[in-house]
């Protein structure tokens, strides 16, 4: 909620971050980057989180997680020049939520067998449910006490509910703590030479450059193309997208059980990716409105369904791995997806941008289909 939720709620702070840094001469595309860094950040870095959860333990992780991000948020509060940013609420706090991300993804399927896509869509509905308070509470708190002790709110918010959750969090018993195996490989990279996973690494990879586009970009559309208040209406289409977010993931979840997860996410892929339509072509509060559910439902799939996938490709044994390399995968997409639409955007034209972020979604989901060709040619059905 308080983590990962961020990436929901980025564009308010980036709308505001725009009009002052637009007055010192710095392009949307130079501003996004504060965002991108984090977002990359949270799944670059798992390169070091995963060793590193694998020899001290999930404990050692989060609680490192809950305070670089936090303090990450607190310094932004003091930033006065773009770099600043850069280093503060984009470089540490990213660093802070790829360590709290990693762990809160790898511990819950341990576990679960049955109901594995439900359990992720329940833990991660909270990023959507963070989105939806965030979205008003947000706005309120920069017009009620400025841009700055929002930021310092926001970041004592954020220590307070990661050091619960780390408080709170266990392994299964035989599974906590510092792996028994010294010499065991911290990244089992023989799980590249399985087609089927490179299928998945690639749609993952495409996901990275689609996801967080509309979340940055929907209040500057609002104010720019519909003539709504960015920090306003902006906002609250950002709690619609992520109140729609929070329900789709459970509901995916679910489906992804009875149905099958590689299925439900070709599903979603392609449904998200169609949805972008309504955006490109969107004249209206209303019509906004219409592609902030349907976007938000569809298209955190890959966070309820990351898990459930992973390890029906590679095993429970490979799930680390798996995960590692799946999110690592994510890094180029989240650390350049908002400059480059920021660039398709300059001059106030969105439809590049739309149309890209379409596009991104669409391959993914072609992708999935060829994945689940593979497994029935393979008999891999379960994968499925």
């Amino acid at each position: 909620m308080a983590a990962i939720g961020y990436v929901s709620i980025y564009g308010i702070f980036q709308a505001k971050y725009n009009d002052i840094y637009g007055a010192k001469g710095q392009s949307p595309s130079s501003v996004s980057f504060v965002g991108s860094l984090a977002v990359g950040f949270q799944f670059g870095f798992t390169i070091i989180s995963g060793p590193l959860m694998n020899k001290f333990g999930h404990k050692v992780v989060l609680w490192s997680g809950t305070v670089i991000g936090s303090l990450g948020l607190l310094l932004a509060s003091w930033g006065t020049e773009l770099w600043h940013l850069y280093l503060t609420q984009g470089v540490m706090f990213g660093i802070g939520v790829s360590l709290l991300n990693l762990a809160a993804t790898a511990i819950p399927p341990l576990w679960y067998d049955k109901h594995r896509g439900l359990a992720m869509g329940i833990c991660f509905s909270g990023a959507g449910i963070g989105g939806l308070v965030f979205g008003f509470v947000i706005p309120a708190l920069i017009d009620s006490v400025g841009l700055y002790w929002t930021l310092r709110i926001y970041a004592i918010f954020h220590f307070v509910c990661t050091a619960f959750a780390s408080i709170v969090m266990r392994a299964p018993r035989q599974l906590s703590g510092p792996p028994l195996d010294t010499h065991k490989d911290t990244v089992n990279l023989e799980i590249l030479k399985d087609p089927g996973f490179m299928l998945w690494f690639f749609s993952a990879a495409l996901f990275g450059f689609a996801y967080i586009v509309p979340f940055g970009y929907i209040p500057s559309f609002a104010k720019d193309v519909v003539n709504l208040n960015a920090n306003v209406q902006g906002g609250q289409l950002l709690s619609i997208m992520s109140a729609a977010n929070a329900v789709g993931r459970v509901v995916i979840g679910i489906a992804g059980d009875r149905l099958g997860a590689i299925r439900v996410a070709a599903f979603t892929f392609l449904a998200t990716g169609a949805s972008c339509f309504i955006w490109m072509f969107a004249e209206s509060h209303g019509a906004l409105i219409g592609f902030s559910v349907m976007y938000g439902f569809f298209s955190g799939s890959f966070f309820t369904l990351v898990a459930s996938i992973t390890a029906n490709i590679v095993g429970l044994t490979n799930l680390g791995s798996g995960l590692t390399i799946i999110f690592l995968t994510n890094t180029p997409g989240n650390l350049f997806t908002l400059p480059i639409a920021g660039k398709l955007v300059e001059g106030i034209d969105y439809k590049k941008a739309i149309g890209y972020n379409a596009a991104m979604y669409l391959v993914g989901g072609l992708l999935l289909v060829a994945l689940m060709v593979y497994h029935n040619r393979t008999k891999r059905s379960k994968a499925i």
